[in-house]
């Protein structure tokens, strides 16, 4: 099984970095089924200024997630939580971030 990462940018600007199983993954972004509430948000909102991008195809799972840690950190997509300068903050001040964790009842 071959894996990517991929870009999703709302209005030009990059939101969010994903990897997962090619042909298969990116695609959740624009179905309003993500795990993450703001990009189900943006889905319903906005769609036609939701555009994702392939950045990197034909990889081992491991190559995904290296090489998807490498362009959240680079890039800081407001919507990656893990691996950014926001995600280690909470972690020093030992606290959880729960204000990010919404239910999906939370979107309208």
């Amino acid at each position: 099984m071959m894996y990517i990462v991929y870009e999703v940018r709302h209005l030009g600007i990059p939101v969010y970095i994903g990897s997962g199983i090619q042909d298969v993954r990116s695609q959740h972004v624009k179905s309003g089924k993500s795990h993450s509430i703001d990009l189900n948000r943006l889905f319903f909102t906005d769609p036609d200024n939701v555009v994702v991008t392939i950045l990197r195809d034909q990889l081992t799972k491991e190559e995904s997630l290296e090489i998807e840690k490498e362009y959240i950190q680079a890039y800081e997509p407001k919507y990656n939580i893990v691996y950014t300068k926001r995600h280690k903050q909470v972690i020093v001040n030992g606290r959880k971030n729960k204000s990010r964790r919404k239910s999906y009842r939370s979107i309208s």
